[in-house]
């Protein structure tokens, strides 16, 4: 009887004190800000969500999903059915560009439709964007569609939210302080290649050793610098801080030729899931990846601390 009746009274005592921090505006020791709490523990579509993209503004996320019948195997059995989440934008600008854009984006969700019903068609397995507005008013709107093949799609919308016109390349460069847009890139693209660590890449060229013969494949990754793919017309675009990006064609040395990809000023990729300016759904493929990396860095299930293993860049494609 007197251990339950000092317990009661050790929890009414922590009661009250709980209850006067709270009247004097302070949380309870240990609570910390809730949403800083949750963030660091919840998945990055959690953090994401949290995150107030002042570009919400201009553009409304509309989610469609596509079931994709389940392909029929050599023993007479079906696969089962797949639902593949696209994240369409719409901008909510009220002009003749902002509608042109909309009615694009919308054909392309289209397009997707249509070749999910069809076996003879390559298939988009999603779609995502990310969406930048910078202190100038200027929206930048990347649409990302995922093919089967890697082969992904990328457009670039660059728009004046005051004005409701699309916006060239040559102010998106003024106002991000570039004269020269493709020596940009190309300093942009070989910053992206060295740190992707694919190949190491000087003066725009592939860095071999001494003695070493450049392959067909090395030779494309310097055909990436050419004029051909980076020039004044190329899709860029800026972030929120105002600074160019840049979507062009790049090789990765591995599986198809040629890949398109986006990044900015510094070679860093922006369409990844971490970018909290990036609105879509982790790939299956990256979400087994992301479970295998938990597994990997966390805890081993005989108590020994599991190995640090560096963190991979990520692309959903």
């Amino acid at each position: 009887m007197k251990k339950l009746l000092a317990s009661v009274l050790s929890i009414a005592i922590i009661m009250s004190f709980a209850a006067c921090g709270n009247k004097n505006g302070q949380q309870p020791s240990g609570s910390g800000n809730s949403t800083a709490a949750q963030a660091g523990s919840s998945s990055s579509s959690a953090t994401k969500a949290a995150f107030n993209n002042p570009a919400s503004e201009f553009v409304k996320d509309r989610i469609e999903n596509i079931t994709v019948p389940g392909e029929t195997i050599e023993d007479g059995s079906k696969e089962e059915d797949e639902i593949l989440a696209y994240h369409i934008p719409e901008l909510l600008i009220k002009s003749s560009y902002a509608d042109s854009v909309n009615k694009e984006i919308n054909a392309a969700f289209e397009k997707y439709k249509k070749s999910s019903k069809s076996e003879d068609e390559a298939h988009y397995y999603g779609s995502s964007y990310i969406a930048y507005l910078s202190k100038d008013g200027i929206l930048s709107l990347v649409f990302i569609s995922y093919g089967e093949n890697d082969d992904n799609e990328y457009k670039v919308y660059n728009i004046d939210t005051k004005t409701g016109e699309k916006v060239e390349n040559a102010r998106i460069a003024q106002i991000a302080g570039v004269s020269d847009i493709r020596k940009t890139a190309m300093d942009a693209l070989q910053a992206w290649y060295n740190k992707m660590e694919i190949v190491k890449v000087k003066d725009y060229k592939v860095v071999v050793e001494s003695g070493e013969n450049k392959d067909s494949q090395m030779k494309d990754v310097e055909n990436t610098f050419s004029e051909k793919y980076l020039n004044d017309r190329m899709q860029i675009g800026l972030t929120a801080e105002g600074k160019i990006f840049f979507i062009t064609t790049v090789s990765t040395m591995a599986g198809a030729e040629f890949y398109n990809w986006v990044f900015d000023a510094t070679g860093e990729s922006l369409d990844d899931e971490d970018n909290p300016y990036w609105t879509g759904e982790m790939s299956p493929d990256d979400e087994e990846d992301a479970e295998d990396g938990d597994e990997e860095d966390g805890d081993a299930d005989d108590g020994t601390e599991g190995d640090d293993l560096p963190d991979d860049e990520e692309i959903d494609e």
